[in-house]
């Protein structure tokens, strides 16, 4: 039966393969189809509109095969962490109520960092499901992998294996140029959209040291930048056709 006679069936189906990659080859097959221009913005307005609705209620699947890999992810999406970082965490670096106690950071600076609480039920459920008995001092990311002759160990994630599970994870999801260090970008930039453009919380979050240097993780994206700018549009297309006037400018002189 097709999805067309089944429309629960078929928001199942885009849920589970919602990707930047099947806009792209949606948007051509209607192109290739001859549809007009307007009818092709419209579908992918409504396309663009129900991934907003999915993502905003979690119900897009997630592209993380495994439990820890989704904490990887929360860690350095949430917590802003590097990779560095998140790979030196121990078990009792996590605290389920505020979330890490301790995170080492670069020459050798210490701080602890909040998360909110969807990171830590991503957390929660990880260590309850795969990591119950685990002791304090155990440390909280661990990879197992075969060695010669055909014996299994385990040891600690390196920042290596982090890096190769979200290029894994960009090309799955179509976003092939996404690396670890693009999280710590977004959360900053999310951040300081969400705290009012207060940079002193998003310094703090992001343990830098010079400002300067969470100036640089904040800058505005262009489609940010282009809304920002259209403010000088109202005086060319208001009421009253007045045009913006520079400070200090002189009005009255002719």
């Amino acid at each position: 039966m097709p999805f067309e006679d089944r429309p629960e069936a078929a928001r199942v189906w885009l849920r589970e393969h919602f990707t930047p990659e099947l806009c792209r080859r949606y948007q051509y097959s209607m192109a290739q189809r001859g549809l007009e221009a307007a009818s092709i913005r419209v579908r992918l307005a409504v396309l663009a509109s129900f991934g907003k609705w999915s993502a905003r209620r979690g119900k897009l699947s997630g592209r993380c095969r495994k439990l820890r890999d989704k904490a990887v992810v929360a860690l350095l999406g949430y917590g802003g962490l590097r990779r560095s970082e998140v790979v030196a965490l121990d078990i009792g670096d996590y605290d389920p109520e505020c979330g890490l106690r301790r995170v080492k950071g670069k020459g050798e600076y210490e701080a602890a960092v909040a998360l909110p609480e969807v990171a830590r039920k991503i957390l929660d459920e990880y260590l309850e499901r795969e990591r119950p008995a685990a002791r304090f001092d155990e440390p909280l990311f661990l990879v197992r992998y075969k060695k010669w002759p055909g014996q299994w160990q385990v040891r600690r994630m390196d920042g290596h294996r982090v890096w190769k599970l979200i290029k894994d994870m960009g090309r799955r999801s179509g976003v092939p140029e996404l690396h670890p260090h693009a999280f710590r970008h977004a959360c900053g930039v999310e951040l300081l959209m969400r705290s009012g453009g207060n940079l002193r919380v998003v310094q703090e979050h992001l343990r830098h040291q010079d400002i300067g240097t969470t100036v640089t993780y904040t800058r505005l994206a262009q489609h940010d930048m282009q809304k920002a700018v259209a403010v000088f549009d109202v005086g060319q297309h208001g009421k009253n056709g007045t045009q913006p006037v520079p400070r200090g400018t002189d009005t009255h002189r002719g």
